[in-house]
């Protein structure tokens, strides 16, 4: 097995090994570089095309990895003659100039005025171009938030009520989650995103986890130079908190580097109330938290640097993290117990003091090479380091009826380190109107939590050998994949088949456990889509998709909130199959109808049950039987007026959940499903530069698992000023301006009877300021100037 992994890390290497190499410099009459002409390199004896590619902007092209002998060389640029020579390659070969003359017949202009659509179709994805539009004014996380099929609540990104959503930049994975991938957006600037991907059904070539793909393309600029960006803002809901951002990229000859930092410090409240009904007892517990955590150090970073060997070879080194040292946490939760005269009988108050620590780093490598003009091999290597410690010091005083007041105290300190190492392969040929994909890929995660357990006896700590643990888990997963397109006329198929092998062993001290599992599992895909006019198509796909639990929700070691609160995983979890299956149509490019339904065996999902003998509460993630539902989702963007535009989604779905009951008896909890989202954009003035944005989003009452949950909504104006020639911006962001986005959940069946209310302090007023350094005005004038010539072709 080593030699053949040997050989995979070996094959990007041997591809860089070349006989000849020389550049090409392309001038007009005047000797003055003519940027972005097309150069091919053929062979003289059966014409086959050795090389293809594009000068770049002083008029260079290097072709390397050639082997003696004859060629045919063809330099064409628009309004310029052709120029065709042999050239013959050897020892003496030198730097080639080439000269192209002038067209003596003038091309005339072409002025086109059709515009790309902002939601553009294809095969298998949804694709959402925000560039040069007033949505690129926002970071990336508010455009995530408006983007077609994307709902956001909680911090938490979700598709067709799904969460698990696997977010990548330029194809890679970012391994952040919640609030730590909601910070690093909101540090990536959209001035520097293309389009946002959504891809509800993921072809074979992405891993086979997760239950959607966000992919966001940035824009790759050619042109030499800095550019960058800084940012403060300060935000006020019910504590202040403030932010700082900078954003920095240049560019010299064959290497780019482009780096994201943000730093953050505030004070963030989490209100709820937990109420649990124990009907045997005739008595009702009722809990007020309010959780107030200080975070004084928040620091997200994204790097990436790129260099491009020879006009076939590119190599580019990436890293991003989030580093959160500073916090501590101070919850006050007094409990009050009621007889069923509504009277008070008891009551107990916990205070918790909590420190949380973390740290987070992910490093890629990647090397591409070009076989040919459409003929590529890729490399990509991943290691992600995660370390999160949580110390809590709990105390808490009981005045119980009938019992002398008393207290209790206990010290836990739970630490978690996680190391994921990836290394992929994959080869991609395009040919005549056909797409082959396949590829390769190894992953490993290796997971340590260790749990120190301590209570206060006689005013002495002492260890709680049986409340403590060490849980360790090890999972490697080899992966293999192909797959194959093709456009026929009205037509476009697509087709692919994934292969991933587990092996994974899950070892538990305290209490014994040891769970080792090894399955290979199939995971196809097919697409096929029909377009009977332009503007109009139609689609069905289905693909299959894995979830594999969280590693924390695989420790079975309890995690007290307090005396009478825990949650606890199950190392015995089982991975989640998933079936979807959609039909699309896309209307006049326009409007956009998905119908699917989707079929989940085995979900894991956290869910509570009431212990009433203890009048426990236990938090446990376990799998439930099936997850279904069925569902029609409807979005468009309007141009209402030159200076209004107006994007609109919704959506309607039933999804049911059965479960098993601590009776042991099956239950099930369904419900009808609304959700609905209107983003209006203004320009107030002529020069476009005083922008404005509405947008209001609802979603109805849901249900997962056990839980039912309340629908929610929120609106969110703001507007942004630009003035020092655009090289400023002022923004001014309202947030859930009514106080919506909150939610009780809640569990009824057999004798459980509890629900909690919660609420994250979403209300807020923003205001941030923004300055942008370097050539932003000489790069816009650059892309200006080759959008003339394009609309001359």
């Amino acid at each position: 097995m080593k030699k053949y992994v040997f050989v995979l890390l070996l094959m990007p290497m041997l591809c860089l090994s070349q006989n000849f190499k020389f550049s090409v410099s392309v001038v007009n009459n005047k000797k003055l570089p003519i940027a972005f002409a097309s150069v091919c390199l053929t062979n003289q004896s059966d014409t086959l095309v050795r090389k293809v590619g594009v000068t770049n902007e002083k008029g260079f092209f290097e072709i390397g990895n050639i082997q003696k002998g004859s060629y045919s060389l063809q330099v064409k640029s628009v309004g310029f003659a052709i120029c065709s020579e042999i050239i013959a390659i050897g020892n003496d070969m030198s730097n080639k100039e080439i000269t192209l003359n002038d067209l003596e017949t003038k091309l005339e202009e072409v002025v086109v005025s059709s515009k790309k659509p902002t939601l553009e179709r294809k095969i298998d994805r949804l694709e959402f171009n925000v560039e040069n539009t007033i949505l690129s004014n926002n970071n990336a996380w508010e455009i995530l938030k408006k983007t077609p099929g994307v709902t956001v609540a909680g911090g938490n990104l979700s598709i067709r009520g799904s969460k698990g959503i696997l977010v990548t930049i330029n194809d890679k994975k970012i391994y952040l989650t919640g609030e730590e991938l909601k910070t690093m957006l909101e540090a990536t600037n959209g001035d520097d995103i293309k389009l946002v991907e959504v891809i509800t059904n993921p072809p074979a070539k992405y891993e086979a986890s997760g239950s959607a793909v966000l992919n966001i393309k940035m824009k790759k600029s050619t042109k030499e130079g800095y550019k960058g960006s800084v940012k403060t803002g300060y935000v006020q809901s019910i504590y202040a908190k403030y932010v700082a951002s900078t954003s920095q990229y240049f560019k010299i000859k064959k290497l780019s580097f482009m780096g994201n930092y943000m730093f953050g410090s505030g004070t963030y409240l989490r209100q709820g109330e937990d109420v649990v009904v124990f009907d045997e007892q005739q008595t009702t517990w009722k809990s007020i938290m309010n959780r107030k955590n200080k975070s004084l150090s928040q620091n997200t970073y994204r790097l990436n640097a790129e260099y491009e060997i020879d006009s076939l070879n590119t190599v580019s080194f990436g890293t991003n993290g989030y580093i959160s040292q500073k916090n501590s946490g101070y919850y006050v939760v007094p409990t009050t117990i009621y007889n069923n005269q509504n009277q008070i009988e008891s009551s107990y108050v916990t205070r918790n003091k909590r420190i949380p620590l973390s740290r987070n780093s992910s490093y890629n490598l990647s090397f591409e090479h070009k076989l040919a003009a459409k003929e590529s091999l890729n490399f990509s290597s991943d290691y992600t380091n995660y370390n999160y410690d949580l110390n809590q010091d709990v105390n808490a005083v009981f005045n119980f009826l009938g019992t002398p007041e008393y207290t209790s105290r206990f010290v836990s300190d739970n630490r978690q380190a996680i190391n994921l190492f990836s290394s992929q392969l994959d080869y991609s040929l395009e040919k005549d109107q056909s797409t082959f994909e396949s590829g390769l890929k190894f992953g490993n995660v290796k997971a340590k939590n260790k749990l120190l357990f301590q209570e206060e006896e006689a005013d002495i700590l002492v260890d709680k050998q049986e409340k403590s643990n060490v849980f360790d888990y090890n999972e490697s997963i080899f992966a293999a994949y192909a797959s194959f397109s093709k456009e026929l006329k009205k037509w476009s198929l697509k087709a692919g088949l994934r292969t991933e092998y587990t092996q994974l062993e899950g070892v538990s001290v305290n209490p014994k456990e040891v769970n080792t599992q090894k399955y290979l599992k199939l995971f196809p895909t097919l697409y096929a889509m029909y377009k009977p006019s332009e503007g109009n198509e139609m689609g069905i796909s289905y693909g299959k998709r894995i979830t594999r639990p969280n590693y924390s929700w695989l420790n079975p070691s309890k995690s007290y909130y307090n005396k009478y609160s825990y949650f606890i995983g199950d190392v015995n979890l089982q991975p989640t199959i998933t079936h979807n299956f959609s039909f699309l149509y896309t209307l006049k490019s326009k409007y956009n109808f998905d119908l699917y339904y989707r079929n989940e065996k085995n979900p894991s999902m956290e869910i509570s049950f009431q212990d009433n003998a203890s009048n426990m509460v236990v938090y446990h993630f376990t799998n439930i039987e099936k997850d279904q539902a069925v569902g029609l989702d409807f979005s468009c963007n309007l141009e209402l007026k030159p200076w209004w535009t107006m994007a609109l989604q919704s959506g309607m779905k039933y999804t049911e959940d059965l479960f098993q009951g601590l009776d042991g008896n099956l239950y099930k909890n369904d419900v009808w499903g609304f959700n609905g989202s209107i983003n209006q954009q203004f320009n107030l003035n002529k020069k476009k530069d005083f922008t404005a944005e509405v947008n209001f989003w609802y979603d109805s009452p849901s249900v997962q698992g056990t839980f039912t949950i309340t629908g929610s909504s929120s609106l969110e104006m703001s507007c942004r000023k630009k003035f020092w020639d655009n090289k400023a911006e002022v923004s001014l962001i309202l947030s859930d301006i009514y106080r919506g986005e909150k939610s009780i959940v809640s569990t009824k069946y057999a004798d459980q009877n509890n629900y909690f209310y919660d609420y994250s302090d979403t209300q807020s007023f923003r205001i941030s300021f923004k300055y942008n350094l370097g050539n932003q005005i000489l790069k816009n004038k650059a892309e200006k100037e080759k959008t003339e010539e394009q609309k001359r072709l």
